[in-house]
């Protein structure tokens, strides 16, 4: 009885933490991909934004590299960098074009002239 007890109790742990996991952020798929900012930052040049399956990301600018970690969720890309700085990005047109709220604070979208916008690079391009 106690056997079958510990069985029923390591299934049922299993089961607890795939859902766990399963459920913990939202699909990076549809945002995967090279990405150039539509207007140069700052005067100077595009960004050059690369989102990665495996969550690691790239956002190059004037041949400097920044590295960083990103998530999906609420529908929001988020952009963890190592520094523990934090951009929200709101995709649009399935995930063709993300806007980057860079004011720091935390908008529902992104307010006009502080955002970078992204457009997707054809596969290829």
């Amino acid at each position: 009885m106690n056997r079958d007890s510990l069985k029923l109790a390591a299934v049922l742990s299993l089961i607890l933490v795939g859902l766990v996991l399963g459920g913990c952020g939202e699909k990076r798929a549809p945002y995967v991909g090279r990405y150039k900012s539509v207007e140069p930052f700052g005067g100077e040049s595009h960004i050059n934004l690369d989102l990665q399956e495996n969550g690691k990301a790239t956002w190059t600018l004037g041949g400097k590299s920044l590295e960083f970690t990103w998530v999906v969720n609420d529908g929001k890309v988020w952009i963890y960098t190592k520094t523990g700085a934090i951009i929200i990005v709101t995709p649009s047109e399935g995930g063709k074009v993300l806007s980057a709220d860079m004011t720091g604070d935390w908008h529902p979208g992104c307010p006009p002239g502080s955002c970078v916008v992204f457009r997707r690079v054809p596969q290829g391009g």
